[in-house]
């Protein structure tokens, strides 16, 4: 694992899907020229609404086979990158929050939908998205073998602790943290905390909207040293692990 180039791209997604690609690609490019082999991307990259989103998310959503995903394929090949973003998944109802995991010849190695939804501090994720069934299943990457949790379930120690019992020997955790009271705080101390005990590198890559995301992507390492952190804003953080 030593000596691997990575990227971590914090932005906020709107309701335009080509926008978001946009950034995508203009992020896939400066990581490039950085020199990573990996681009992690916040959870809702493809599509956030900020009312109706029920309705929206519904509409909004894609199966893996559907734009979105082929657009992802198509950056991973164009800069021989290895991506990771989240979506939303196509089902008959309700549609997954998904995250999926995309090597740098655009071929789809991953799925992971969100299982814990949060239903917490006054929201109901469960009004707008069904929970997924499974836990990811780590893959073998170039910074080693991937683990995946999204957002809320950063909270769960358990379900960290079952992606390093499952072979997982670095954690990503894609969100959108949403702004109030200490969440910068909560953010980084679970980061921190995952990796320390589980003894392996956790990456936190986050949207940034005023009032809405915090922001605060970090890195790291498996003993709790930062790797790297960004604050608010868009950005672009590489680090090397």
């Amino acid at each position: 694992m030593a000596g691997v180039t990575v990227s971590l791209a914090q932005f906020g997604a709107c309701e335009d899907k080509r926008h978001n690609l946009c950034k995508i690609q203009d992020y896939a490019q400066k990581a490039k020229a950085f020199g990573a082999s990996m681009l992690f991307l916040p959870e809702y990259s493809m599509f956030y609404a900020k009312m109706n989103r029920r309705s929206q998310n519904i509409q909004a959503a894609e199966p893996l086979d559907g734009p979105f995903v082929s657009a992802l394929s198509q950056i991973a090949r164009r800069y021989g990158l290895w991506l990771a973003a989240g979506m939303y998944e196509r089902t008959d109802g309700l549609p997954y929050n998904a995250v999926v995991v995309i090597d740098k010849d655009g071929t789809l190695r991953g799925v992971h939908r969100k299982q814990r939804l949060y239903d917490a501090f006054g929201y109901r994720e469960s009004d707008e998205c069904r929970p997924g069934k499974s836990p990811f299943r780590p893959v073998d990457t170039p910074v080693g073998r991937l683990g995946l949790i999204t957002c809320y379930e950063l909270r769960f120690p358990a379900l960290a602790a079952a992606q390093k019992q499952d072979g997982a020997e670095i954690l990503l955790v894609p969100a959108g943290w949403t702004a109030g009271a200490n969440k910068v705080l909560h953010w980084r101390t679970l980061l921190c905390a995952r990796a320390i005990e589980n003894s392996m590198p956790v990456i936190g890559v986050d949207q940034y909207a005023p009032d809405c995301f915090i922001g605060h992507s970090v890195a790291f390492a498996s003993d709790g040293s930062t790797l790297g952190a960004l604050e608010e804003g868009d950005g672009l953080l590489t680090i090397t692990i």
